[in-house]
């Protein structure tokens, strides 16, 4: 089996992430970033590849832990890009709320709610600025199923390669 050259692999993430925002026409991406591995890598590739000023992180809090969105801040300031955060919390409990009683809400739509609420939000984003949105997901996550449809794998699948 042959080993694998990371700092190659490195280059060669960072080559195609300019390539693929070359081709779109658009002038930057924007990552959601949440405080864990996946978007923290994500980010800073896309920073290294596109230049800082050309990447937008968002945190997305939806009745999430508060170390979270302190991690996800750590990160847009220890790579020096742009921050933001949209609290979603309101949102999805105004939502919940406007869903007639006589649908009973499952435990796995519940779930879904809060990642497609995320994509939604960074697609008006991306679409505002003039950017892409930059996936965060990871190739185990789509090998085992572990994504939510139009939500954490609701961007272009290319960036999980």
């Amino acid at each position: 089996m042959r080993e694998l050259d990371y700092e190659q692999l490195v280059v060669d993430i960072q080559n195609w992430v300019k390539n693929y925002l070359t081709s779109t026409g658009l002038e930057g991406v924007v990552v959601g970033l949440s405080g864990g591995i996946d978007s923290a890598v994500t980010a800073a590739l896309c920073a290294n590849a596109i230049g800082k000023r050309n990447v937008f992180t968002v945190g997305l809090p939806c009745n999430s832990m508060f170390q979270d969105l302190e991690d996800a801040k750590f990160v847009a300031e220890s790579l020096g890009i742009r921050f933001s955060t949209i609290e979603l919390s309101s949102t999805y409990d105004e939502f919940l709320r406007s869903i007639p009683q006589q649908i009973e809400k499952s435990s796995l739509s519940l779930s879904n709610i809060k990642p497609r609420l995320r994509m939604l939000t960074l697609y008006f984003i991306a679409q505002s600025l003039g950017y892409i949105v930059g996936g965060t997901g990871n190739r185990t996550e789509i090998a085992i199923g572990y994504f939510t449809k139009y939500g954490d794998i609701g961007f272009p699948c290319e960036f999980l390669h």
